[in-house]
């Protein structure tokens, strides 16, 4: 079995696990990073690669869950996050570098008239939420099923119904909690839609009218592999928002600079209200941000009286990194070559499928994808949930024990193509790939 095979090639990595496990839960800094019976601990990354610490390399698509879009250890961020530690690493003071990057992601994003940077991408989501109920004096939040916008409590509801039966109406999806510790009342103001479903968004829109503040989801939903929006569901989100007085928050975390240069609202065409920012702008630092309309972003504090703190918040070792990232390595060739792979990567995929004679499919955007063990493209997370879990597991272990991370540990995840990623790199993972489902269809 392929998890045998990826046990055999990883005893010290498997010792290390014993001792991490003994005194940080799990093993791991976040549950995302764990799988079973442990998962690879590494030693040293550059470019696409990764190694553990049995010496095997990996070619790694999961790049930090898309954060590492320049890819590992760049050097040209290393030298500027180098050059910024010999100045200090944070002040709790303003410098200017934090107004530089700023303005450049405002060059990417035009409807971002102010900005905010924050610690982390579930900082972002946490305080945009924060931001328009202050705005609109609403507390009811829209969010999609399946859809993940970090773990503050308001947002962590309905991220991955297991059942049909526990999801809900499809119209009227439940809200469900994610974790132990929230209380009840937490999704008292937090309801459920579908993906690239505008009859359910109307009906909630009406159901809940004049009670709802925002309605935040990802444009291209990255939470049930990769499923972009169909045609017109942007443009129909964009109206009845409007319509209904309800402000659009786009979380940009996972895909903004990553699926173009100005991320889904270019790609898409579509002006948020306010647009959630983290990963890819941090050039592989701890960066999230969160911004849009003026009239808005001027609510927050100390302008108006929407909190916002934080006392690592634009700290001046991530604006160096974030701005070396975006000004010298994330140019617009750049994101076009990444494109280029994305496409031969998801026609690989799709010609080995079709060859091997497996019950699944390729879903894409750009330099993002990944296999869906379903035989029909899902448009929405319950679509995508009726996959094969066995399959994905077989094909999981199989691509590690071939030097493959094939995507982030969970079949909800996608590869991610790095701005490190050559050809060869996507060749090799092609003809890994053939071998790995042959023997996946073998052992179903």
């Amino acid at each position: 079995m392929s998890l045998d095979a990826y046990v055999a090639r990883t005893p010290l990595t498997a010792k290390e696990a014993a001792r991490a496990q003994a005194i940080i839960p799990g093993g791991v800094g976040s549950a995302i990073q764990f799988w079973s019976p442990y998962p690879i601990y590494v030693k040293d990354s550059q470019g696409a690669y990764v190694w553990d610490l049995d010496g095997n390399r990996y070619t790694d698509y999961c790049m930090c869950y898309a954060a590492m879009v320049a890819g590992h250890a760049n050097p040209i961020i290393a030298e500027a996050i180098a050059e910024q530690a010999k100045k200090g690493t944070l002040y709790g003071l303003p410098s200017p570098t934090a107004t530089d990057l700023a303005e450049e992601i405002q060059k990417r994003y035009p409807s971002i008239d102010m900005i905010r940077f924050t610690q982390s991408g579930v900082e972002a989501t946490m305080y945009a939420v924060r931001l328009a109920r202050a705005a609109t004096g609403k507390l009811g939040v829209l969010k999609v099923e399946g859809a993940y916008h970090g773990a503050s409590d308001i947002l962590l509801v309905s991220t991955g119904p297991r059942t049909i039966e526990a999801a809900g109406p499809a119209l009227e999806p439940t809200s469900l909690i994610d974790s132990a510790g929230i209380p009840p009342g937490t999704t008292e103001h937090t309801h459920i839609v579908q993906f690239n479903d505008l009859e359910g968004l109307e009906h909630l829109l009406e159901k809940y009218k004049d009670q709802i503040a925002c309605f935040i989801l990802e444009p291209c939903m990255t939470n049930g592999g990769v499923i972009p929006p169909d045609s017109g569901y942007l443009e129909g989100v964009r109206e009845l928002t409007r319509q209904y007085g309800v402000l659009l928050i786009f979380d940009e975390v996972k895909i903004g600079a990553r699926i173009a240069y100005g991320g889904a609202a270019e790609k898409y065409g579509i002006k948020p209200d306010l647009i959630c920012l983290a990963k890819a702008i941090g050039g592989g630092t701890p960066l999230g941000a969160f911004g849009g309309r003026r009239d808005l972003m001027e609510m927050i504090s100390p302008l108006g009286p929407a909190v916002h703190y934080g006392t690592y918040n634009a700290n001046p070792l991530t604006m160096s990194a974030g701005l070396a990232c975006l000004t010298s390595v994330m140019t617009r060739d750049k994101y076009e070559e990444m494109d280029r792979l994305g496409a031969k990567m998801a026609a690989g995929l799709k010609a080995i499928i079709e060859r091997v004679g497996l019950p699944a499919c390729v879903t894409w955007e750009g330099p993002l994808g990944g296999i869906q063990f379903v035989p029909e493209t899902p448009h929405n997370y319950r679509q995508a949930n009726m996959g094969n879990k066995e399959m994905w597991t077989n094909y999981w272990y199989g691509m590690l024990s071939r030097g493959v991370i094939p995507m982030g540990s969970a079949w909800f995840e996608e590869y991610s193509i790095s701005a490190a990623h050559t050809e060869a790199d996507i060749d090799e993972t092609l003809n890994i790939t053939e071998d790995v489902l042959n023997e996946v269809k073998r052992l179903a």
